[in-house]
């Protein structure tokens, strides 16, 4: 079966489109906002250090319990590691050039992180925002991008068959996709947790969710980790992250596994949500690359660089204050956020 990605044209500085969204996907997005208004300052999780993805305890014999060890892929070197910066063109970043733009896997589902910017057609969020620094960097101001909305489920498919030139959409750093994919340095960090409603009797990923109907996205780490665990709990499948949160609000699921950072936006759209639970998982995002592009890799990296630094157009910290800051950081009790520090390969 093949990936049907829905291609989305973008020919301005702020993801302006050109072609509509599939319907599945604004649908969802419309019922879940529709359904709540932001809560005030303050929420789940905070920004760390990169560390790669923990594997589920299960596999010393099952059941609920503490995370393992981070994994590592190669020897001593992390599955957070990437090829060093360098701004040189070979042949993919040539290939982007000569073709005129970048066409990059985005979500359109993820409130805060990429969505479509309600009464316009902008396309918005924090993924946005890096892919946006990334375009300008590669084909100067105004650069245009060709954003393909893409199930998580078919992130690799598309790298690996060609169809964008890159993946920006809150995809986890790890063992197993490092196999398939290239991955930047890490320019997020997370872990999983559950998101309930108020009132729910769940108190994390423990005895509590005996029974209880969990829901996860095909495709995810917290598939993964709900699927080869012994829980006691009903396991509902969906294409979307956000789809869970729809069967939450509809009374077809109790709970939501996902990570910090897309709950952030869950609880953007819905207050009534909440965070239970200690962080089941350390994990960093990246962005996602063909394995025969190591020059594409290379730049990236480089702009990363300066985007965790700050004094570009739209640098790391702005774009974390600008979409994260109310839902992910606590001024009062929080130190300041940072982004996650480079690891590179030799």
């Amino acid at each position: 079966m093949g990936v049907e990605v829905p291609e989305v044209e973008d020919r301005g500085s702020r993801g302006r489109a050109t072609a509509l969204a599939t319907a599945a996907a604004a649908l969802l997005l419309s019922l879940a906002a529709a359904c709540a208004a932001p809560p005030g300052p303050g929420g789940p999780g905070g920004a760390g250090r990169p560390v790669s993805e923990a594997r589920a305890a299960d596999d010393a014999g099952g059941g609920i319990g503490p995370l393992a060890e981070p994994e590592r892929c190669d020897g001593q070197r992390s599955a957070a590691e990437s090829l060093a910066p360098a701004r040189i063109v070979g042949d993919a970043v040539a290939d982007i050039r000569e073709r005129g733009r970048l066409r990059v896997g985005i979500d359109l589902n993820s409130y805060l992180w990429g969505y479509r910017e309600p009464g316009s057609t902008d396309i918005v969020g924090f993924d946005i925002d890096l892919v946006q620094a990334i375009a300008e960097d590669l084909l100067g101001p105004d650069p245009e991008i060709t954003y393909l909305a893409i199930p998580t489920v078919q992130r690799i498919d598309a790298v690996r068959a060609g169809q964008v030139d890159m993946v920006v959409r809150t995809m986890s750093i790890t063992c197993e996709r490092w196999n398939q994919v290239a991955f930047s340095t890490a320019y997020f960090e997370t872990g999983q947790q559950l998101l309930v409603p108020s009132g729910s009797e769940i108190t994390g990923f423990d005895d509590s969710v005996a029974g209880q109907r969990l829901c996860r996205a095909d495709g995810t780490t917290a598939a993964r980790l709900l699927d080869r665990q012994d829980h006691g709990a009903e396991v509902v499948r969906v294409a979307n992250h956000l789809d869970c949160l729809v069967r939450i609000q509809l009374g077809l699921a109790d709970a939501l596994m996902t990570d910090s950072a897309l709950a952030a936006g869950h609880v953007a759209q819905d207050p009534s949500m909440r965070l239970v639970g200690d962080p089941l998982t350390m994990e960093s995002y990246g962005v996602a690359m063909n394995q025969d592009n190591p020059d594409l890799v290379r730049w990236v990296n480089a702009v990363l660089e300066d985007y965790r630094a700050g004094g570009v157009t739209s640098d790391w910290r702005a774009s974390y204050d600008t979409w994260l800051a109310e839902y992910l950081y606590d001024q009062r009790n929080d130190p300041p956020p940072l982004p996650p520090e480079p690891l590179y390969r030799e």
